[in-house]
């Protein structure tokens, strides 16, 4: 059984979950990480997040909707009015975001496809909408987020890939479904959770086939805390509480 990566999602600027998960998958043997975009976006340490991402000798990305959003601002690009209640935030965000780490951020995909011997892998942050693949935030062009998702919604969604592996986020809550063909895997958000704990996975290939390990990890969050309290975030009242759980 051959250890391929540790695959994670929406890290969502918190530092603290994000460095227990890359000390835990090293530990496991990993070295090689994949993430399934928001890396920025709720959380306060956006340019430590992507200073420690970019950092990794073996680090692949996709970009997703908070780190679309924010880019929009820093580059003065039109914003999605769908985030409209998050454009302080991600004014904030945008305004934290040092320019080279945004020049890196803005060079990566939306997808990542790849094989290994005869498996297929694609990662992406979620569904696209028919025919907005290519279009700018500002379109909307994820798909919205299913409130009960089903084996058969995801395959819906996903509509015609064919991959035997599907890494996605965006929704926070853990996803395992394994169809005839592709195994549709969210680990859950790494980086916002009601619990002091970081979710990801390890993904393995055994005799031409997949398997994944999911893992939660503790980790301290009280620099997090102290953070939202401290730094004048927009809406930090309401992001602790939605995210992490925190009155």
């Amino acid at each position: 059984m051959k250890l391929l990566f540790a695959y994670f999602t929406d890290v969502h600027g918190n530092i603290d979950a994000l460095e227990a998960v890359i000390e835990d998958a090293v530990s496991q043997g990993a070295d090689s990480f994949i993430c399934g975009g928001d890396m920025i976006g709720i959380g306060p340490f956006t340019n430590e997040v992507l200073e420690l991402l970019f950092s990794l000798p073996s680090i692949h990305m996709v970009t997703g909707n908070h780190d679309e959003a924010v880019l929009a601002l820093k580059y003065d690009q039109p914003y999605p009015e769908s985030h409209a209640h998050a454009k302080l935030h991600h004014q904030w965000i945008a305004d934290q975001l040092n320019h080279e780490l945004a020049e890196q951020l803005k060079k990566l995909p939306r997808e990542i496809a790849f094989n290994h011997v005869d498996i297929s892998f694609l990662i992406t942050h979620y569904p696209f909408k028919q025919g907005k693949k290519e279009s700018p935030i500002s379109e909307d062009p994820f798909q919205p987020i299913m409130g009960n998702p089903t084996l058969e919604l995801i395959e819906q969604a996903f509509g015609t890939h064919s991959n035997d592996f599907i890494g996605f986020g965006h929704h926070h809550i853990g996803h395992d479904f394994k169809g005839e063909m592709t195994h549709y895997v969210n680990p859950g958000a790494l980086g916002c959770s009601s619990t002091a704990e970081a979710r990801y996975a390890l993904i393995y290939v055994d005799n031409h086939k997949v398997r994944v390990e999911f893992k939660s990890v503790p980790y301290d969050r009280q620099r997090l805390i102290k953070a939202y309290k401290e730094l004048q975030i927009p809406d930090s009242d309401f992001l602790m509480k939605a995210f992490h759980g925190i009155s």
